[in-house]
């Protein structure tokens, strides 16, 4: 097996990417799910790019295994917000995220949750294409790095007081850009698992022009290694439902596999299993956006040098409708 290149992704990746345009935006992302059921999704937004005017905040959600769901959100005074120039060392009030040599390590209170969390990264950071580059047309740029393609997490979340040690697999990501989303895509589906032995993540982003093709990248690692990076496989939508809320399709079965020309092959199967979130994003455009995240469960099957290995676990993924 070839050695797979991660664009050289460096610790500064994870630090601000500044601009003066009104539209920029940035944001660090992490989520996790535990061995007890429970699982979290927290995002520190040094600008929060769905709201208008972008301002910074925090948002951390809790779900519980009995399909309770807490959330918590905060706004804060620019002033009271950090970043450190060399390394993730973000400040937002009494919350942080930090980079302590090959982990992270981070502390979020929001109105009456929490959560004190420890990632212990396995897997190199991946910097897509070497640029970190999602779209770039000159004047439009949007950026995505994965600083922690999987994590082993420890720690623990606040629930109205009540302290849950954890434990379990998390992920940890960084996006930004100087223009608005929407501009330049109309929506994506975007996933990974939680895997004992594989790691995948997936997007599969929709250009504003529906003549362009689709851009899209995958990650898959086995046993902290990785074995492929790539964006040529195929994503279908298998199953859908129609969502109660908004009347939107909504996708219930999503197959990832690669193609036949590919040095390694796999299928994954993802069924969701619960819609967590359905929201109408707040109104900073002339049409409404939308946003649902989902707990699902997964199969995935991987062929590497002849040899067949079939896994079975949890995941998170994610459709935004822009447009």
């Amino acid at each position: 097996m070839k050695e797979v290149s991660l664009g050289g992704f460096q610790d500064r990746d994870d630090t601000l990417h500044l601009s003066n345009n009104e539209d920029y935006y940035e944001w660090w992302y992490l989520d996790a799910r535990f061995d007890n059921g429970y699982a979290c999704v927290a995002t520190f937004h040094w600008l929060n790019a769905f709201i208008r005017p972008h301002i910074p905040t925090v948002q951390l959600f809790i779900y519980t295994p009995d399909g309770k769901k807490h959330i918590g959100m905060a706004a804060f005074d620019p002033k009271k917000c950090s970043s450190g120039a060399e390394k993730c060392n973000v400040k937002m009030g009494d919350n942080f995220l930090r980079q302590e040599g090959g982990k992270y390590v981070f502390s979020m209170k929001a109105q009456k949750i929490g959560a004190e969390l420890t990632y212990h990264r396995r897997i190199p950071g991946w910097k897509q294409n070497g640029t970190g580059l999602l779209y770039d047309d000159g004047d439009k740029k949007q950026g995505w790095v994965i600083s922690a393609p999987r994590s082993d997490v420890e720690g623990t979340l606040y629930i109205d007081g009540v302290a849950v040690p954890v434990k379990g697999r998390g992920y940890h990501d960084k996006n930004w850009g100087n223009s608005n989303m929407y501009d330049c895509f109309s929506g994506w589906y975007w996933g990974r698992l939680y895997d004992p032995t594989f790691t995948l993540i997936y997007y599969w982003l929709f250009p504003v022009d529906k003549k362009a093709p689709v851009i899209s990248r995958l990650l898959l690692a086995q046993d902290n290694k990785p074995i492929l990076v790539t964006n040529d496989y195929d994503l279908k939508i298998e199953k859908e439902e129609t969502c109660e809320k908004f009347g939107k399709k909504l996708p219930m079965k999503i197959v990832v596999q690669s193609k036949a020309t590919s040095d390694v092959q796999f299928r994954c199967e993802l069924l969701t299993t619960e819609v967590k979130e359905r929201d109408k994003l707040p109104r900073i455009s002339e049409w409404d956006q939308y946003h649902w995240r989902f707990l699902g469960d997964h199969k995935i099957e991987v062929k590497v040098d002849g040899k067949s290995q079939v896994s079975s676990g949890k995941a998170i993924h994610e459709h935004l409708l822009f447009r």
